[in-house]
């Protein structure tokens, strides 16, 4: 049986399964089916989408299997994925879908479900949804229920709510300088609303990338792809500029010299930040297994702070912060999750807050983000371009195990990525040739195994 959500959600290339016309729509018709069961009275979901092109044919599909078993449909049109829980509150809804493939270009696409609360929808049901789409006979019974049909309606404002709501997160008490800001939308979901909220908040901007057309999503800009940003900060001499991702959850941020700040960076400054302001919860942290080793000892040694580390994939982090009470977590990558706030990582919401705290303190971006060094990480994506084998499977398996290490000497972390075909490698250790070396071992061995037929 072909499984149909993956770590987050579901996400491939489009017209490929799970993302055709025929699933998606079969995955819209049970989940409007089961939640439809829990209650007697008229259920409620928000859509909401990012810029890719294929937005316009899952947007009317989705809506119709809702429709089909007596759903609601609030739409709400290209928004940043954070902005999907604050609506599914706003407009009391039960449930909230974001058509989108994050990072990924515009080849892909995908769908986030959200409960009733704003949270991702359990693996539980996620496994539920798969096992009827999957059964013929339960899912003949649904596709043929005499349902009286739902009603879909287009929220204007959902822009303004998001934008009122962000700005509610601001601490008054700081007053903000007109810093030189550059943003890159990643041609994303963020377009039309970071810019207006940081003009109107008063700061001298600069934006690129910020021109969707369908296509350009995360080609060579934003999040996945910050070398633009950098030059640009440099050019109009900018205090600092941010990057998102295509669905506005991811953020990285470049200093005035055109450094790269990372998502780890971005994580000692909160920790630093709440640990000093007395917000920092049973004072953890909640990273993954990528998140650079200096970071882990900065949070340790200099600021008595516990790091608990997760598996890759920011529902995983965002799962431990809520099951212990953490407030803060998040990826290398750039999902930063701010609890205190939100319950989901905020690509804008950590940027306001960054530019807060570079208000208050005064210092330069570089300065503000010189917490500790980093120790050399390598970081290797290997293409995986046919479908694997068992025996190739058990193969990457064996390397896997051989050199999956955690020492003081050398991390090594070799996984299939859970949104992308590809392999990822990552190299840890405190001497730069020796990680250059085992990365080089790596890198060989496991591109001979993908290219044996």
């Amino acid at each position: 049986m072909l499984k149909i959500f993956g770590t987050d959600g579901i996400r491939c290339k489009v017209n490929q399964e799970p993302m055709s016309p025929d699933t998606c729509l079969k995955i819209a018709k049970v989940a409007g089916y089961i939640l439809s069961k829990k209650t007697n009275k008229k259920n409620r979901v928000v859509i909401s989408k990012d810029t890719r092109l294929s937005g316009y044919l899952f947007e009317p599909l989705i809506t119709s299997g809702f429709l089909s078993v007596g759903m609601d449909v609030v739409l709400v049109g290209p928004l940043p994925t954070p902005a999907l829980p604050m609506l599914i509150k706003s407009l009391r809804a039960d449930m909230g879908v974001m058509i989108t493939a994050s990072h990924n270009t515009y080849e892909y696409n995908g769908l986030k479900f959200f409960d009733s609360k704003g949270d991702k929808i359990s693996k539980s049901l996620e496994k539920k949804i798969e096992e009827i789409i999957y059964d013929q006979k339960k899912y003949s019974f649904i596709s043929t229920l005499k349902k009286e049909s739902g009603k879909a309606f287009r929220l204007e404002d959902a822009r303004g709510r998001y934008l009122e709501y962000l700005k509610s997160k601001l601490d008054e008490k700081i007053e903000l300088k007109k810093l030189k800001i550059v943003l890159d939308c990643a041609n994303g979901a963020t377009y039309n609303v970071a810019p207006i909220l940081f003009w109107e908040l008063g700061y001298d901007l600069i934006t690129i990338n910020d021109r969707p057309n369908g296509r350009n999503i995360n080609k060579k800009c934003g999040a996945v792809d910050i070398r633009e940003l950098s030059k640009k900060v440099i050019e109009v001499k900018a205090d600092i500029g941010f990057a998102f991702d295509g669905d506005g959850d991811r953020i990285l941020a470049i200093n005035e010299k055109g450094g790269e700040i990372d998502g780890d960076k971005i994580i000692a400054l909160f920790a630093k930040n709440y640990l000093q302001n007395k917000k920092l919860n049973k004072k953890t942290v909640v990273t993954t297994v990528m998140s650079n080793l200096g970071l882990e000892n900065y949070l340790r040694e200099d600021l008595g702070i516990k790091l608990i580390r997760t598996k890759v994939g920011d529902i995983n982090v965002i799962s431990e912060m809520k099951k212990n009470s953490y407030i803060l977590g998040g990826e290398q990558s750039g999902h930063i999750i701010l609890g205190n706030y939100i319950k989901t990582g905020d690509g804008i919401l950590a940027a306001l807050k960054i530019a807060e705290i570079l208000s208050s303190t005064g210092l330069k971006s570089s300065k503000l983000f010189d917490l500790y060094k980093s120790i050399p990480q390598t970081k290797i994506n290997l293409a995986i371009k046919n479908e694997l084998n068992n025996r190739l499977n058990n193969k990457i398996n064996r390397i896997i195990k051989k050199y999956n290490t955690n020492s003081k000497n050398l991390r090594i972390l070799i996984r299939k990525s859970g949104t992308e075909p590809l392999i990822r490698i990552l190299v840890e250790g405190k001497i730069s040739e020796n990680v250059a070396n085992i990365s080089k071992t790596l890198d060989k061995e496991i591109k001979k195994i993908l290219n044996d037929k």
